[in-house]
Parts: C-alpha cells; sequence; structure tokens
C-alpha cells in the first residue's frame, strides 16, 4: 500500500494536482496474456467496485514502433483505474520484431480479447475506449477507422499520433530535419519494411494500409487527436484525417497545444489531462 501511495504522489506532483494521498484507491494489476506471442501481452489495472461493467481503457505505447513497453504508462493507468475504469495497457510486436500489419493486428487483438472476456473481466463491451501516444497513437486511430464487429472501440485518444507515415518519411529526409524527424523517417522504413517511395509497387500498398485517413468511413469510432504546435509530429499529420472523419460524418476534435509537448508528455500537464479525462467520460456513459 505503501509503494502505491507514493506512486499516486509522484503521479499527482507531475499532473500539478494538489491534495491528501490518502484518497488514492487501491489498485491491482495482473498480466494478461491475448495471444501466443510474447509480445501479445497487456497489464490490467482495478480498483475494487460494486459495478459488474464498467468502461474499459486500452493504453497503447509509443516509441517509433521498434521501442516502448506497456509498463510507461503504469502511473496513469492506476489513476484511470482509481476514477473507476478498467485500464489495459498493451504491449505490441516492435518492427524489429515483425512488420507492418503485425501492431495494428497486435492491438486488434487485444480489443478482440476484451470483447470475448467481458463478462470474465467485468468489460463494458460498447464502452471501450483506446488512447495512444506517438506511434501509438497511429494504432489507436487505426482502431478507430478500422475496428468492426469484435475489434471495435467506442472512441480514441491518440496524442501526437504519427497518422501520416508518408509525412513523417518525408519531414525526415529535408534539409534542417532535426534527429527526432530523422529517426522518424528511419522508423517508417523500419515499421513497412520498405522504403516508400512515390507508387513503389511492393511498398505503397503497406503505406497506404498503416494510413487512417485512407480507411475513413461513415460510422467510425469518434476521435480526440492533440499535438504540440512546436513538437516533432506536428498537428499536419492529422489535419486530411479531420478532413476525413468530418466529411464522413463522424465526431472528431483536432488541438494544436502550444509548445513542444510530445505524446505522453501531453498528460503532464493539468489542464491537458483534465480535458483528455472529460472526452473519456463523455463517451464512457
Amino acid at each position: 500500500m505503501r509503494v502505491l501511495l507514493v506512486t499516486f504522489v509522484m503521479l499527482a506532483a507531475s499532473l500539478g494536482w494538489t491534495g491528501s494521498a490518502q484518497a488514492a484507491p487501491k489498485v491491482q494489476t495482473k498480466t494478461i496474456a491475448f495471444g501466443k506471442l510474447k509480445p501479445q501481452r497487456m497489464d490490467m489495472y482495478a480498483a475494487p467496485s460494486a459495478k459488474k461493467k464498467r468502461p474499459a481503457i486500452l493504453l497503447i505505447h509509443g516509441g517509433y514502433w521498434w521501442g516502448g513497453d506497456k509498463g510507461h504508462w503504469k502511473a496513469i493507468a492506476r489513476d484511470l483505474a482509481g476514477r473507476g475504469y478498467l485500464v489495459f495497457a498493451t504491449n505490441y510486436r516492435l518492427s524489429q520484431q515483425a512488420v507492418w500489419p503485425a501492431q495494428s493486428d497486435d492491438v486488434g487483438a487485444a480489443v478482440t480479447y476484451l470483447h470475448k472476456n467481458a463478462k470474465k473481466l467485468g468489460v463494458n463491451q460498447r464502452r471501450i475506449i483506446a488512447m495512444g501516444t506517438s506511434a501509438g497513437g497511429q494504432l489507436a486511430s487505426i482502431l478507430a477507422v478500422r475496428g468492426t464487429g469484435s475489434s471495435r472501440v467506442r472512441a480514441v485518444v491518440a496524442l501526437s499520433p504519427v497518422n501520416s507515415p508518408l509525412e513523417g518519411y518525408e519531414a525526415g529526409g529535408r534539409d534542417g530535419a532535426d534527429t527526432y524527424t530523422r529517426k522518424l523517417r528511419q522508423a517508417v522504413v523500419k515499421l513497412l519494411g520498405c522504403a516508400p517511395v512515390f507508387q513503389d509497387p511492393d511498398c505503397w500498398p503497406l503505406l497506404t494500409d498503416a494510413t487512417p485517413e485512407e480507411h475513413v468511413t461513415q460510422g467510425d469510432a469518434p476521435a480526440l487527436i492533440i499535438h504540440s504546435a512546436k513538437e516533432f509530429v506536428g498537428v499536419e499529420q492529422s489535419t486530411t484525417l479531420r478532413s476525413e472523419m468530418r466529411a464522413a460524418g463522424v465526431p472528431v476534435t483536432l488541438r494544436r497545444l502550444p509548445g513542444a509537448l510530445h505524446g505522453g508528455e501531453i498528460l503532464k500537464n493539468k489542464k491537458n489531462y483534465t480535458q483528455v479525462l472529460k472526452w473519456i467520460a463523455k463517451w464512457a456513459k
């Protein structure tokens, strides 16, 4: 219990919260296998509740698709669980283990697992929300526009999502590109297993498949998309996706924040975190 309270205090401090840590709920955790492969694992966070079914939040980590881990969500996952959600932080196959669409297949399989085991887990199948950062934000966006049936989510939050891998690839090759942008260019090549040069007959279909705006249809999941003005994954990554979703009648909010916070860093700002919580609560009702 002492470790939990310390974790809560650290999270509260990082988000600018005040108040007694004695209010921290007891959150239980366990790791679940949703597939046979080693990366196909997710951590479940749950606080005691009398409710038989609760909204679920699937957290998808970033890391250029070649790094990162579900453990990076630990503090946020505990806080969300303390607010009454069932929280699942998932891993997926990284690009050095398998190229696209393995990553999309894995997060889709995680959602399918939640649907098929909803009764056992206490999940409200109609209230599964995905939230991802950076590369994980792109995967959350893919869930929004491609999820159907047992892989469907109710809504998504995408923080600094790489929603246009082509833009990421091209930006990294421009004069003056910074280290992060050049690294993103390399990450796109590793993700696809090829360089997305114009109309490459082998690579272009993979690029199209990994681009959320290419899959928008009426009835897709609503999305909250957030970028910072000066970060390396700029708002231009998501403007076409917003246009396509609006044209299809899908609720979408695209926010451009001041500063250069990227991915999960956005949630360290109390105002930003509060806005995200309100969006989640709206679609979790």
